[in-house]
């Protein structure tokens, strides 16, 4: 992701950076009061909308003309998927799923790239 910034001119917001390292620094002390659930449920839910967060940038990527971009960012949305999928099945085993809502599944891992496919020539 720095190698995609770097070459836009940019970096990391540091603000963004700082709330990253809070809510990371805190899920990892609720680790030593609450036990493992509520770290991991956190963390699911961050993950859900980091899917989401990709899957923009990609757009965003291909309507303001950095198609180049589009496979990093789409495969980025894959690997969140993949975490989401840890944490949530992590989560649903425990008793807490009880008394914590957990987040809506997202769309088949399938349906991150499926936006992008183009037809194969001569395909109707």
């Amino acid at each position: 992701m720095g190698g995609l910034l770097r070459e836009l001119g940019a970096g990391p917001s540091r603000t963004r950076e700082a709330r990253a390292w809070i809510v990371g620094r805190t899920l990892g002390a609720l680790c030593h009061v609450s036990g493992w659930f509520l770290p991991m449920y956190g963390a699911g839910r961050l993950e859900s909308h980091n899917i989401v967060e990709y899957e923009d940038a990609a757009r965003f990527s291909v309507e303001a003309g950095y198609a180049r971009f589009l496979d990093c960012l789409l495969a980025m949305a894959e690997v969140e998927w993949e975490h989401e999928q840890y944490f949530r099945a992590r989560v649903l085993e425990h008793s807490g799923r009880r008394v914590f809502k957990v987040w809506p599944a997202p769309p088949p891992k399938s349906s991150i790239r499926g936006r992008y496919a183009t037809p194969a020539p001569g395909a109707a």
